[in-house]
């Protein structure tokens, strides 16, 4: 059931008023990993302001860093939600994935020019390089759907379009958590444009398929650790 209001932490140290945005962003991203803010809640500008002592400025653009990361979701009137972790919605949403994405590319394959792959090399360049986390999932969801546009299956593009949005809170706050992720799945994609540009079809889509294995495989290790810890708390 959800909770309304932020959670009371009376006798919770104040900040300096000088804290800014990233130090207010800090402490709360770790009361949510340790579970002293827990899933469900909802933190109000005004009261985590107070309990702070600081200004409602840094309290809002912290509020906006964290819904980067995905660790909050902003909802008008109401505050910033924690949202539940949840490893069984994980697991849906990647082995649909795995059913969807190697189809997609199988059909886009004939179609897959020159410069669809420079244009997917192009946004994998620019990954490499990115720091901002909303940025970063908007980039690595582009190069997956820019290879599979040309298929020209609307529909099931839709379904995917769907699928990546509900991944990508779970990819964003996993890549904060590690950030070996980005280098990782950056090669991967690189290796899958080798192939393709190789001509080496069918391990391209073997190599599609691991690649959103490796992806479930390692944001689950990363929430049951996140989990495990505020278990702990």
């Amino acid at each position: 059931m959800e909770r309304e209001g932020s959670p009371d932490l009376k006798g919770a140290p104040r900040l300096a008023r000088s804290t800014t945005a990233a130090e207010v962003a800090r402490i709360v991203r770790q009361r949510i990993l340790s579970g002293q803010y827990k899933a469900g809640d909802f933190l109000r500008q005004e009261a985590l302001a107070q309990e702070l002592g600081v200004s409602r400025i840094p309290i809002r653009e912290a509020l906006a860093l964290l819904e980067a990361e995905g660790f909050v979701v902003r909802e008008q009137y109401r505050g910033a939600l924690i949202p539940h972790l949840s490893l069984r919605e994980v697991e849906e949403i990647y082995k649909l994935r795995s059913m969807l994405e190697p189809f997609l590319l199988e059909q886009a394959i004939p179609k897959l020019t020159p410069a669809v792959i420079a244009k997917a090399r192009e946004l994998v360049v620019a990954s490499r390089t990115c720091s901002d986390l909303n940025e970063w999932g908007r980039l690595n969801f582009q190069f997956h759907k820019t290879l599979y546009a040309v298929a020209d299956l609307p529909l099931t593009m839709q379904v995917l379009d769907q699928l990546l949005m509900r991944a990508d809170r779970y990819l964003r706050m996993q890549r904060y958590l590690s950030a070996e992720i980005q280098q990782e799945s950056d090669q991967e994609h690189l290796n899958l444009l080798d192939l393709l540009e190789a001509g080496r079809n069918e391990e391209a889509i073997a190599a599609l398929r691991s690649h959103i294995s490796w992806n479930e495989t390692d944001v689950r290790s990363t929430y049951e650790a996140a989990l495990s810890g505020a278990a702990r708390s």
